[in-house]
């Protein structure tokens, strides 16, 4: 170690007009924001640079989830009662701590119940239904806990989402019903969440950060509302409900909607009149987020995701199954998630990890600021039910969506392993739902043309296109490799590019014609683009090329390559898969 004052870092008498002007100078007269300002699907600007926070803690002090971790919550959907406990004791053999239970169990009897919970402690291990309307099964679960005396101490969850319904079924349930139930166990059950505000499928049909927050906001004030009209106090009504939300991959972003939702929840409570904030928030990782291709990959956003939820302070985290299967390797794999971020990274043993971080604490501000704008909006429009039933969240969910397929399309937005760095690793199957909001998937589009591809293969087809490499191997590799990869993502081959290309425009021409192609992609050097691309074009064009592209930007020399006979110009930035669907079309791909 030096004790040079060079290298100590307070002794730079730097500012940030001092940083500015240096990364103008890097930038050479490119633009800042369009260079390194970045923006949510929300449309809140992430800086390149900020400042460290002073902003205290804003997540509660939970001294049990700082010493043991938050809830390992477990989802199953077992076709049966016997498969179902049987999986159910596995898990919690084996390091879960709560257990949700989807379809068919949100439909399921007293008798159903008991049989598949047999064995399972419900004092100790909470039993959650997964959102759903059906007042039979969330009676049937109270009976369980009075049939094992539990009533008074255990902390399951109803599931009950009459509002949230809309998004599964496009039918909004029986809110007052649903009110006069959490009611009339309120005072029986005190540590039982009657009533979930589900958010998940509203971010897996494609909202943003903004909306979702917004629409958990104006779901909760309504069923407030309606509890409170079913004769609960405010207070008691709060502790009732519990929050369903949604955690995916961009690990920072999770972490400041996690801490915006409780930020502004107890912003309404405040408002209320309630001096604490009784909040439960649930994670649950998004699906929308996995890829069938390359599904490994989606090991690495559950962990993401779940290390946002947990830093973001969820007091429960359910990892969804990496391959989309209820198999005893993909439940396995969701656990140890969780022991990986609990047990050897200790992510839980700090209370509000990210605060004081000047990126994490301006996007959550900017996000409560954002959200509470929104919510506003909704209730002065008359509120969730009148949003749902109107249209008005779906259209938005659409335009958010339309937005972010722009993105995808044009990779900036990228996903690891489909829409960059292909992979034909083996895939998943991804439940889809047959009612309600779409699931819609970033790595669906690109992997519709994969599926065509290899189709096209399986009938006979050879969806491949020549490299017309020009120059040595080193003048063309670094574009020949780039445009590889680039018609990988849609499933096409590339015939050649891996030796020395052509000398002149006629060996270019000899190499095309000897590939049987169709379509030929012009790879090289600016240098020998200057020297080759517009004879060379225009001899493959002339040799019955039906299409030709270059890979690179044109620039300057757009119109005259345009003129030779270049048909598209493949580069970063180009919209992807619009590319390759055009290339599908004229190969015949369908």
């Amino acid at each position: 170690m030096t004790n040079d004052d060079r290298f100590r870092l307070d002794r730079i008498p730097a500012t940030e007009d001092d940083w500015r002007d240096a990364v103008d100078g890097v930038l050479k007269g490119r633009p800042f924001e369009k260079v390194l300002v970045n923006q949510t699907a929300g449309g809140l600007d992430i800086q390149p640079l900020y400042a460290p926070a002073s902003t205290e803690p804003i997540l509660p002090v939970d001294p049990h989830r700082v010493a043991y971790g938050w809830d390992i919550r477990q989802r199953h959907e077992a076709t049966s009662p016997s498969v179902c406990q049987a999986a159910v004791l596995d898990d919690l053999e084996h390091g879960v701590t709560s257990i949700e239970l989807g379809t068919p169990a949100t439909a399921w009897g007293l008798d159903e119940l008991r049989d598949a919970l047999e064995g399972v402690l419900l004092d100790i291990a909470p039993v959650v239904l997964a959102p759903h309307t059906d007042l039979g099964s969330a009676r049937a679960l109270v009976d369980l806990l009075d049939e094992r005396g539990d009533a008074l101490t255990s902390r399951c969850w109803l599931g009950l989402d009459p509002i949230g319904a809309y998004a599964r079924s496009h039918s909004v349930g029986a809110v007052d019903q649903v009110a006069e139930f959490a009611a009339s166990i309120a005072d029986t059950h005190p540590n039982v969440v009657a009533c979930t505000i589900d958010t998940t499928r509203y971010v897996d049909a494609g909202a943003d950060e903004v909306q979702e927050i917004a629409w958990m906001l104006a779901t909760g004030v309504a069923m407030l509302r309606s509890l409170e009209a079913a004769g609960l106090p405010v207070e008691r009504a709060a502790a009732t409900i519990g929050f369903r939300v949604a955690a995916d991959a961009d690990q920072f972003l999770t972490i400041a909607r996690l801490r915006a939702a409780r930020s502004l929840w107890g912003s309404v409570l405040a408002a209320c009149g309630v001096d604490t904030h009784p909040s439960r928030f649930h994670a649950v990782t998004s699906p929308a987020m996995f890829s069938r291709r390359d599904a490994a990959v989606n090991m690495l956003r559950s962990t993401s995701a779940a290390f946002g939820a947990g830093v973001g302070g969820a007091d429960s985290v359910t990892v969804l199954p990496f391959d989309g299967s209820d198999s005893t390797l993909a439940r396995r794999n969701a656990r140890n998630i969780h022991h990986l971020l609990i047990e050897e990274s200790g992510v839980n043993r700090l209370v509000d990890p990210a605060a004081g971080s000047g990126f994490v604490e301006s996007l959550t501000d900017r996000l409560c600021e954002a959200a509470w704008s929104t919510f506003q909006q909704v209730e002065a429009d008359g509120g969730m039910v009148v949003a749902l039933e109107s249209g008005a969240v779906e259209t938005a969910i659409d335009a958010a969506w339309s937005a972010r397929l722009e993105r995808l399309a044009t990779r900036k937005e990228p996903v690891t392993g489909v829409s960059e760095f292909p992979d034909d690793a083996p895939g998943a199957v991804i439940p889809e739902p047959v009612d309600g909001f779409p699931v819609r998937r970033p790595a669906a589009p690109f992997e519709t043309l994969r599926d065509a591809a290899d189709g096209a293969r399986e009938t006979g087809g050879s969806p491949a296109v020549h490299l017309a490499a020009l120059g040595s191997l080193a003048d063309h590799t670094a574009r020949s490799t780039w445009i590889t990869n680039f018609l990988a993502v849609g499933g096409l081959d590339a015939i050649g590019g891996d030796a020395d290309g052509a000398a002149s425009a006629a060996d270019a021409v000899a190499a095309f014609e000897q590939a049987g192609a169709s379509v030929a992609v012009l790879c090289s050097s600016d240098p020998v683009y200057a020297e080759l691309a517009v004879p060379a074009a225009t001899e493959l064009k002339a040799a019955g090329a039906d299409f030709v592209a270059l890979a690179g930007h044109p620039g300057e020399r757009r119109d005259e390559l345009a003129a030779a006979g270049v048909d598209a110009f493949f580069h970063v930035g180009v919209d992807v898969l619009a590319a390759l669907t055009d290339l599908h079309e004229r190969l015949g791909v369908r």
